[in-house]
């Protein structure tokens, strides 16, 4: 008796613990779906960053398969990160770099990660990345399926699917700064559909270390603008 209780037990509990690509796809459809994902080409969000307690106005191109553009405007500076399929390049002068560099290293791995156009669950295979159930988790007072994402370099990234909604709301990955680890949150709620029926999260917050560095809201998401790839380009220096 003893063995069929525990039989039905792990029966039951392997039904109700979905498959990766049960995870995958659930998430992919409250999105809007793959077929509409991949129907469109550019992407314009315009928001405001908020850090410490100042609020900056905030400008991301996107361009498939990978190119993209963030421009942030901070005391009259302009401060760029971006990536041009195939080379980082920023301007950062608070960080004294006034005229457009190229980037390697961490930071640069992270923003050309940024650059996927269809963030990460959206052909992982093709990139020659792994995806596995972590298991159950739980963020804030959220429940999750907890996935691992493995990059063909090694990297890897969490990413906490709301095991009600399919929506992602957690993205978890370790970056060095200067030489040590540190953990980096993304946390995305609030998601509205946009004109393509494509749904995307308003208000995005980033956690470095456990505390928390910034906060986006987004005023406007805009698909299939034209967006030629020269804006992606890094500017020759004047």
């Amino acid at each position: 008796m003893t063995g069929l209780l525990l039989a039905l037990f792990c029966a039951t509990a392997s039904a109700q613990t979905p498959s990766v690509d049960e995870i995958v796809n659930k998430a992919l459809t409250v999105r809007g779906g793959l077929d509409k994902l991949r129907a469109v080409n550019t992407m314009k969000m315009v928001g405001k960053v908020t850090m410490q307690g100042r609020e900056f106005p905030i400008t991301v191109m996107a361009k498939r398969p990978n190119l993209m553009l963030q421009e942030m405007t901070i005391d009259g500076t302009r401060v760029v990160s971006a990536f041009d399929g195939e080379k980082v390049w920023v301007v950062n002068p608070m960080l004294g770099i006034n005229e457009p560099q190229a980037m390697t290293g961490a930071m640069a791995d992270e923003i050309r990660d940024q650059s996927i156009f269809d963030g990460p669950l959206v052909g992982y295979k093709d990139r020659g990345e792994t995806l596995e159930l972590v298991g159950p988790n739980t963020v804030g007072d959220v429940k999750t399926w907890k996935l691992k994402l493995t990059r063909a370099d090694g990297r890897t990234m969490f990413i906490d699917v709301d095991a009600a909604t399919g929506f992602e709301i957690q993205w978890s990955r370790r970056v060095d700064q200067g030489g040590m680890n540190v953990d980096v949150d993304s946390l995305m709620s609030d998601y509205q559909p946009t004109d393509k029926g494509i749904v995307v999260p308003r208000t995005m917050r980033t956690i470095i270390g456990g505390h928390q560095q910034g906060l986006l809201k987004v005023d406007s998401v805009t698909f299939d603008a034209p967006i030629d790839d020269a804006a992606f380009q890094m500017p020759k220096p004047q």
